[in-house]
């Protein structure tokens, strides 16, 4: 049907041809001057019932990840994750800004150098210093690694408690409930025995760091030897922990039955995610340990930053699922 036939239809007697608009049926009478008016409120009425609806989306979103970012905040172990994970990702950040830094402090004195060769007598000889660099950039970096040293300070300063507290509650839990395979349980109290001088090495030298405890034998470079004695026991428990973990593997029930129920597939299942997650963990700490428990280290930052925020995000993951679903 022609466009004026269907206008005609509509209720209107004139034979023009006149554009199809989202209004109502009386928008299309000549006598209707207004409608272009009429519509164009209408559209701005919509645009702003569609930017009402989309700030209460965003609103209840962002109160929902609030909620679930308190319920994981609100337990020890989700903070240390938390932490953990914004602690090794400023160190990405402040490594690369640092980097990129450096590249341009590298183009300025390959400027400056061929200007002034272009000048420059044979034989004459330029000495150059650079003031320490004031932009925003060096803010950001500067910032950056002092938050990530503030959140290591911290996490430290709750391990002196929490981690104390929690260790006795594992020894007596594990002392009430031992592990029922022989070689589990070997690794386990083995695991407890070096995580106590980990954190007892730890704690001395933290609070001896802090003026805390004081007196010739708590000197700078016995703090450090603590330091390193710690991270070494550190590392005998993630060795511990990957025998753990290998046993786990090898007595893990298979889904290879079909009569198996949906529940014990399920909890086979979260047996299995868990497992990779303890084994993702335990990998990532493994190279941070060794670096740690070398006087001069072994990583470079880029490493470092990579493998905590692995072992950090791991862990921080699982707790901000576990928080969605409560």
């Amino acid at each position: 049907m022609p466009q004026q036939d269907l206008v005609a239809t509509l209720g209107n007697s004139t034979h023009h041809c006149r554009p199809l608009v989202p209004v109502s049926l009386t928008s299309f009478s000549s006598s209707s001057p207004n409608r272009f008016t009429h519509s164009a409120h209408l559209q701005r009425h919509m645009s702003q019932m569609n930017l009402n609806n989309v700030a209460r989306l965003l609103a209840s979103r962002s109160d929902s990840m609030l909620d679930r970012l308190i319920r994981v905040m609100s337990t020890s172990a989700g903070r240390d994750k938390t932490l953990c994970t914004l602690q090794y990702l400023l160190i990405i950040v402040y490594t690369q800004l640092s980097r990129l830094q450096g590249l341009r402090y590298r183009r300025l004195l390959l400027s400056v150098s061929r200007k002034l060769g272009a000048v420059m007598l044979p034989g004459e000889t330029v000495v150059a210093t650079l003031s320490p660099p004031d932009d925003k950039l060096s803010h950001v970096i500067a910032g950056s690694k002092a938050l990530s040293e503030l959140i290591s300070d911290f996490r430290c300063f709750t391990r002196v408690f929490v981690e104390t507290l929690d260790l006795y509650t594992w020894g007596k839990s594990t002392w009430n409930n031992p592990p029922k395979d022989g070689l589990i349980k070997t690794a386990v109290w083995g695991q407890i025995w070096t995580i106590t001088l980990y954190q007892w090495y730890e704690n001395v030298a933290y609070l001896a760091s802090k003026g805390v405890l004081r007196g010739e034998r708590f000197n700078t470079k016995q703090q450090n030897k603590w330091w390193v004695w710690s991270s070494r026991y550190w590392m005998a428990y993630i060795a511990l922990e990957a025998v753990r973990l290998a046993r786990v593997w090898q007595l893990k029930p298979t889904l290879t039955s079909s009569d198996d129920s949906a529940a014990t597939k399920a909890e086979t299942q979260a047996a299995e995610a868990l497992w990779k997650r303890q084994m993702t963990v335990n990998l990532a700490w493994a190279p941070v340990s060794y670096h740690y428990s070398l006087e001069s280290g072994a990583l470079s930052n880029d490493w470092l930053g990579v493998l905590g925020l692995i072992a950090g995000a791991t862990g921080f993951r699982n707790l901000w699922k576990q928080a969605g679903e409560a």
